[in-house]
Order: C-alpha cells, then sequence, then structure tokens
C-alpha cells in the first residue's frame, strides 16, 4: 500500500507539473458567445463564479488570495475557511459579497496526494434513501460528507441572516462534485428556491450513475456545468462504470465560444472532440486554478 501512495504521490506532483507549463504557454484569446447561445450577462457569471472556485486553492484569509480575491471579488467578506478536515482533507470557505448579494460556498479540487487519492475511490454508493437507485463516487461523497453538516447548517443561518441574497455553490475539479453534493442539500431550506440557488462547476467529473444525475436534472435548479475544450477530467470516471453526467453541458470549444448542449453527453459538445488532455483542465476563461495561491502577490 505504502508503494501504491507513493506512485501516486508522483504522478500527483507530475500532473501539477504539467499543468504549470500549460498555464505558463496557454492561449489568452478572449471569450465569445454564440447569439443564440449564451447572453453576455450569462458570461459574466460564469467567469466571476470561475474566481471564487480557483480561490479555494489558497489558505484563504481575509479575503486576502492573490489575483483571486482581487477585482471583481475585491471586498468579499470570509465568513469561514475550513482545511485539512478529518479522514478525508476537504478543504474550502464559506463567504459573503454584499454588492453581488450572495452568500458563496466554495470547494478546492485535487491538489495533494490525500485528494488524488480520493478521485480513485470509483465505487459507487447510495445518494439517499429518497432517491432509490440513485448512487455516487464513494471518495467524492465521502470527502463531501466530512463537513456536510457544519457548512450545510452555516449556510442556512446566513441565509436567515441574508433573506434577499442568493447562494451560489462552485468549485473545480473534485471541488465541482463537492458542490454539486453542497446545493442538493440546500434545497428545502426556507428562503431558497430555483431563482436564488445556483451551482458553477469547471472541470467537474462524472459524479454519479443515470439515476443520481436524472434527479439533479428534475430537480428543477440551475446547475451550471463548464467544460473547457478537451478538458479530460469532465469525462472521469468512464461510462463503462456506470457513471454518468446531468445536463445541460455548457462547453468552451476550441474556437473560445460559448456553447449550450442540453443534453448530458451530447456528441456535439466536448465529447465531440477525440483527443481528451489535461492541460485543458488548468484554465477556464479568464482564471487559473491550482497555481493560483503561488501567484499570490
Amino acid at each position: 500500500m505504502t508503494g501504491l501512495y507513493f506512485i501516486f504521490s508522483l504522478i500527483g506532483k507530475f500532473l501539477v507539473l504539467a499543468l504549470t507549463i500549460m498555464i505558463i504557454t496557454s492561449d489568452a484569446s478572449p471569450i465569445n458567445k454564440r447569439q443564440d447561445i449564451s447572453s453576455e450577462s450569462d458570461i459574466r457569471e460564469f467567469k466571476l463564479w470561475a474566481k471564487y472556485a480557483s480561490a479555494a486553492y489558497c489558505d484563504v484569509t481575509d479575503w486576502k488570495c492573490g489575483k483571486a480575491c482581487e477585482g471583481e471579488t475585491e471586498g468579499t467578506r470570509l465568513i469561514k475557511f475550513f482545511k485539512d478536515s478529518p479522514k478525508r482533507d476537504n478543504n474550502g470557505y464559506v463567504a459573503i459579497n454584499d454588492k453581488e448579494k450572495a452568500i458563496i460556498v466554495a470547494y478546492r479540487g485535487t491538489s495533494d496526494e490525500q485528494s488524488f487519492l480520493q478521485d480513485f475511490e470509483v465505487k459507487l454508493i447510495p445518494f439517499s434513501s429518497s432517491v432509490p437507485k440513485a448512487k455516487v463516487h464513494s471518495g467524492f461523497f465521502s470527502t463531501y460528507n466530512d463537513t456536510k453538516n457544519e457548512i450545510t447548517e452555516l449556510v442556512k443561518q446566513l441565509v436567515k441572516k441574508n433573506p434577499n441574497y442568493k447562494v451560489i455553490s462552485t468549485g473545480h475539479s473534485l471541488g465541482g462534485s463537492l458542490a454539486l453534493f453542497q446545493t442538493l442539500d440546500l434545497i428545502g431550506t426556507p428562503g431558497l428556491n430555483p431563482s436564488n440557488l445556483f451551482t458553477y462547476t469547471y472541470g467537474q467529473p462524472r459524479t454519479g450513475n443515470k439515476e443520481f444525475t436524472q434527479f439533479v436534472t428534475n430537480s428543477g435548479h440551475k446547475f451550471f456545468r463548464i467544460v473547457n475544450k478537451n478538458d479530460i477530467i469532465p469525462h472521469l470516471p468512464f461510462r463503462s462504470l456506470s457513471y454518468n453526467h446531468y445536463g445541460p453541458e455548457i462547453w468552451i470549444d476550441p474556437k473560445n465560444e460559448v456553447v449550450v448542449c442540453q443534453n448530458a453527453e451530447d456528441k456535439r459538445c466536448s465529447n465531440s472532440l477525440p483527443f481528451k488532455s489535461l492541460l485543458s483542465h488548468a484554465k477556464y476563461f479568464d482564471t487559473t486554478f491550482l497555481l493560483t495561491c503561488l501567484l499570490k502577490k
């Protein structure tokens, strides 16, 4: 087991190095839009919450985390930062942006050996007794459950104190799956409904089976699952393991146009590209992930 852990550790370090190279050499082309697909306000939201998702990779203190804590996100009030949760190493924060009238819950993606190992716990386990046959990724779900009660209760308290604010759950990579679970736990909270409870995920891997994704899609809430070009992570774990995505897919295509495919595994979006790459995972719009904290001033 020690040898296996060492191998995974080396792979994890290699992935970070590869992503570093990608960020240095990445294309800085502007994001365009298909006129019949996404509005300018939609794209503005996609970019904004990507910055909050990237901040989750940092040890956030008093909303100081470098580039992700500047510009449009400046002035955000940090409510709670959580790190190295027992057992599964869950990291993230809860914050408030009064200008956006938003309560934000952000989860960190894979960035160390422990979270990398969690990604490989691909066994499907029951999601909830109230959703028969729905199953989810055991590693992701166990990680989320480490902080579930504390963070969900905190958000509910903030909703009571800020009844006119929306709640945004966001995350990149593994963090996207955790953000999805967070939103599902907040459904039914007094004061929250499909008009003010949102999820924005970036490079989110497949998180559950067909029954689970149908439950997500049929919930009536807005889940913005964004995929960059040929990012390989949204295509893992493999569908042959009974994993599926929920729809729609919001795809940044190779021409930097934002396209929406209503069907989750639509062959016209990211599935249209035969070659998948890890390099497209590190940067969404104008936000880089993983190295956010290293770029801190």
